[in-house]
C-alpha cells in the first residue's frame, strides 16, 4: 500500500483550479514532498502558508509507474476505484 496527499489550491474566488497530489509509500514521506513542493513553487507555495489549500491523504494500492501507457491504465483504474467506493458520496450544488 502507499499514499496520495491530495492538496486542493483554493482560489480568492473560492473556486479550485488546481490540484497537486503527493504520492509516497508513507504519509510522512508524502507530507515531505509536498512541503518540498510548497518551497519551490511561487504559486502554491505561498498559498500553501497561507492556509489557502485543503489536504486530504488517501491509502492507494500502488504508487503510479513511469511508463506512459501504464500510467494513464492506473490512473482510470484510479479514478474507477472512486467511482466505485460506496462510502465516498460526492454532494454537488447546482450552479
Amino acid at each position: 500500500m502507499a499514499i496520495a496527499v491530495f492538496s486542493f489550491k483554493i482560489d480568492p474566488d473560492g473556486k479550485v483550479r488546481v490540484l497537486h497530489v503527493f504520492f509516497a509509500e508513507t504519509k510522512a514521506a508524502a507530507d515531505a514532498e509536498l512541503k518540498q513542493h510548497a518551497a519551490a513553487c511561487p504559486k502554491f507555495g505561498p498559498a500553501w502558508h497561507k492556509n489557502e489549500t485543503v489536504e486530504f491523504a488517501r491509502t492507494i494500492e500502488e504508487i503510479p509507474p513511469t511508463d506512459e501507457d501504464e500510467l494513464e491504465e492506473w490512473l482510470d483504474t484510479f479514478l474507477c476505484e472512486f467511482e466505485d467506493a460506496e462510502d465516498d458520496v460526492l454532494e454537488v450544488e447546482p450552479e
